[in-house]
């Protein structure tokens, strides 16, 4: 069995940080249950054009407020504490923060499972797994 508190992670190889975010990676690949959970924070002002190319990731809303555009249609979604998003087809979109609002707080999930140190590349993906 897993057990940990998230305040064990914080500066540890687990505790990933870019432009606009920062993530503690609380399930990962070494912990061998075939996808990784992070609790992720997008910070106010950020505009992060994602698309994860190599995963699929499923986002929960747990606080602050964002939103999610989806580049290929333009479709806007309001994310607020409850809601969830999905990028299941590996969707390009951007998450947008207000300047004035507070971190949006997600909990996401990724299959295959992240090693834990990921930041995204230029194309706003995670390289592909290894072995």
């Amino acid at each position: 069995m897993i057990v940990l508190d998230h305040r064990q992670l914080r500066g540890t190889d687990r505790d990933a940080a870019g432009p606009g975010w920062t993530s503690l990676r609380l399930l990962v690949k070494s912990d061998g249950m075939g996808f990784s959970m992070t609790e992720t924070h997008v910070l106010p002002g950020a505009v992060l054009r994602l698309e994860y190319k190599n995963h699929i990731e499923a986002c929960y809303c747990i606080g602050g407020a964002g939103t999610v555009i989806e580049l290929d249609s333009g479709t806007r979604h309001e994310i607020t504490p409850g809601v969830l998003y999905a990028p299941n087809a590996h969707d390009r979109h951007e998450v947008h923060v207000p300047e004035d609002g507070e971190a949006l707080h997600l909990i996401c999930v990724f299959s295959p499972a992240l090693q834990g140190d990921e930041v995204h590349g230029p194309d706003g993906s995670y390289a592909a797994p290894e072995g």
